[in-house]
């Protein structure tokens, strides 16, 4: 696979765009850095991740014309953040896709004011298992909205805080938002 171009922005996102060969879509992968927290037991502070936790808007024009916008993240250690073409068919008997691990991560939004919590499920993409995908809506989820309703009450409250069991990470989202409207390959996400 060849290495995405990758440049950070005067934002302070990182930017990784190309084109992947054997299937011809271009993306764009917008990378937000976050921070640890603390579990709410724990009497320590977390420990520091190297590299940190990562909030990924992923936005991808297939060669039909159609865009799509996808969401991944991960609690800090993931070092591949390359983009990885759709599941296709190897052979004419390959007709389902492989299966992979669900978890429900609890998605907080804060700011001025408070929000109930928010239970999505997100699979594990068997590429990069260090890291979690939006689970869109479909037959084999229980989300009924796409990642980009969600995106919505980050418009009001910026702050995205991520639970997995006794992980937790917290996006400071207001420039990843900006760049998402910038990016001319992000009209899925309809900011």
């Amino acid at each position: 696979m060849l290495l995405p171009e990758k440049t950070t922005l005067a934002s302070g996102i990182d930017r990784l765009a190309g084109t992947e060969p054997s299937s011809q879509i271009q993306y764009v992968r917008l990378v937000l850095a976050g921070s640890l927290r603390a579990a709410a037991k724990a009497t320590a502070d977390p420990p520091v991740a190297s590299p940190p936790p990562m909030l990924i808007a992923q936005c991808t024009l297939r060669p039909g014309g159609r865009y799509r916008f996808e969401m991944f993240a991960n609690f800090g250690g993931a070092t591949d953040l390359a983009f990885y073409p759709p599941w296709r068919p190897a052979s004419p008997g390959d007709i389902f896709p492989p299966r992979t691990d669900k978890v429900t991560l609890i998605m907080d939004f804060l700011g001025y004011t408070r929000v109930k919590p928010l239970k999505r499920e997100w699979e594990i993409p068997i590429e990069t298992p260090g890291q979690y995908r939006y689970n869109p809506p479909g037959a084999g989820s229980p989300n009924l909205e796409e990642i980009a309703y969600d995106l919505r009450y980050l418009l009001a409250l910026p702050t995205l805080r991520l639970t997995l069991r006794d992980r937790s990470a917290e996006f400071l989202t207001t420039q990843l938002l900006d760049e998402i409207r910038k990016e001319p390959l992000c009209k899925a996400a309809a900011l």
